[in-house]
């Protein structure tokens, strides 16, 4: 059982990087191409907001026709996880560098074409050092996102169909399905430790660097080999870049089709549903979607106002206290990575007699720590020292300075971060609503669960209907809620 564990954990760590490389790469291209170009802005924002709201499995029937029916379920298999842990991580990353290049001023881009600098000198020079904080800070939510996932992208299944890839997630389903606690333990054990060396030794030394933030517990020193590795590899890319001038057809805006093509390649054809499929069935699923989003939507709504009860007095408490701050985003970094799936087993006393209990905790656990995250990474920056200097010469504290500052001065990363929760709620429906593993079988209903009943059945078209649906939704409560939300609160409570 050991090595099986130890080459399950290998396995998993390289899914991981190599999806997060995949993110990067996307995250810079894409999220440059819509700050410095207005037609591809146009273009991809809309349908960026569609995508980061498809769940996970909604990506199923496509990488099943895509890459493991064409490649096989080996090299097939390894791309579709890599893929789809992908989906998982990217997207707040784009938004992330696409924000950061955005709020440039114009006269770098007047300058860079003055001098013609070439593309790779742009990206070296200017675009790259402008996102690097936002990348950073990123990372640690979206490294959170792809474990929380894990499971689901080394186990596809769809209907018959189970590709089931060696790993950490597939070595937890494995031992639960068996019943077999002793390598239960052990699998949730190392997943455990893993996580938090991956957050010691790199991101949270990584985080403190570029942000300030010191309430995060890490190895500096490991971070700063990373660090000195890294740069060293990018300048060598740029000089080689350079040296054979490289040139990018169309500009950035090329490069904006990669997250694309998949999507593309298989709505051209290709294994895709007929078009005769989706319409004889869309009044069915429409009515089957209608009849079970309303419990989730409750729901979502509910975790929500429970993460903010949370993460306001948590965040407040942990910027009074280091102490608290440490043991808060520790605990958080390692709730929020532990993959959905493998919380029913580990709360299987509880399970069986309160599964509500266990479907909130999962919820929880998609969406409280975006909140809590975003006011501690990103908030805290944006606090002005001198109103807190203040502060604390006339002695503001308590109640009065939580009503009157702390949460004036935190407003706009409270909000994005309930915007991020509310998607991470959503997505999280579908471990928290529905379970059918080894001798444990709970359903909950809701949107989640049909999710999950429709991939079960291997129903394709009903799971990419249903998903698309649900992703509208989301992108309409965007713009109907939380768009206006920050329009109106975000302009009336200002620290100045």
């Amino acid at each position: 059982m050991l090595y099986e564990l130890a080459v399950a954990t290998l396995m998993s760590l390289y899914r991981m990087f190599a999806a997060y490389l995949l993110s990067l790469f996307i995250a810079l291209f894409t999220g440059i191409a819509m700050a410095r170009n207005r037609a591809v802005e146009a273009v991809l924002l809309p349908i960026l907001d569609v995508l980061q709201s498809v769940p996970i499995l909604g990506f199923f029937p496509i990488v099943l026709v895509l890459l493991v029916d064409r490649l096989g379920p080996g090299i097939g298999g390894e791309l579709s996880a890599i893929i789809l842990i992908v989906t998982s991580l990217v997207w707040n990353m784009i938004f992330g560098v696409y924000a950061s290049v955005k709020s440039l001023d114009p006269s770098i881009d007047l300058m860079a074409n003055v001098y013609k600098l070439p593309f790779p000198l742009r990206l070296a020079a200017v675009y790259v050092p402008a996102s690097k904080t936002s990348i950073i800070s990123n990372s640690i939510i979206s490294w959170a996102g792809g474990w929380f996932f894990l499971t689901s992208a080394e186990v596809i299944s769809m209907g018959s169909q189970t590709y089931k890839l060696v790993g950490l997630g597939s070595f937890i389903f494995d031992a639960t399905d068996r019943g077999d606690i002793q390598a239960l333990t052990a699998g949730v054990t190392v997943l455990f430790l893993v996580i938090l060396t991956t957050y010691l030794l790199l991101w949270n030394p990584a985080v403190v660097r570029y942000t300030g933030l010191k309430i995060l517990p890490g190895v500096e020193s490991s971070y700063r080999a990373v660090d000195r590795a890294v740069a060293s590899a990018w300048r060598g890319i740029v000089k080689a870049m350079l040296r054979l001038r490289v040139k990018i057809p169309g500009g950035v805006a090329f490069l904006t089709l990669i997250p694309l093509l998949p999507a593309s390649i298989w709505l051209s054809g290709a294994g895709a549903p007929s078009f005769s499929t989706w319409s004889a069935n869309l009044t069915y699923y429409l009515y089957m979607f209608i009849e079970n989003v309303w419990v989730t939507l409750i729901r979502v709504y509910a975790t929500l106002l429970v993460s903010l009860l949370i993460s306001l007095p948590l965040s407040y408490l942990s910027v009074r206290s280091r102490r608290v701050g440490f043991i808060a985003c520790t605990a958080g970094e390692l709730l929020s990575s532990v993959p959905a799936v493998v919380w029913w087993p580990i709360l299987l006393p509880i399970a069986f007699t309160y599964p509500w209990f266990v479907m909130f905790f999962v919820y929880l656990q998609g969406a409280l720590w975006y909140v809590y995250f975003n006011v501690m990474i990103f908030g805290l920056q944006y606090m002005k020292k001198d109103i807190l200097e203040l502060a604390e010469i006339y002695g503001v504290k308590g109640s009065l300075y939580f009503k009157s500052i702390f949460l004036p001065a935190l407003l706009p990363s409270i909000l994005a971060g309930l915007l991020s929760a509310s998607g991470g709620a959503w997505n999280a429906s579908i471990a928290a609503e529905y379970i059918a593993v080894g001798g444990l079988k709970i359903d909950m209903g809701g949107v989640g669960s049909l999710i999950d009943k429709l991939a079960a059945r291997g129903d394709s078209a009903g799971l990419l209907q249903v998903a698309l649906y649900m992703s509208l939704l989301i992108v309409l409560l965007d713009k109907l809620v939380w768009s206006r939300l920050f329009k109106r609160l975000g302009s009336r409570y200002v620290v100045e």
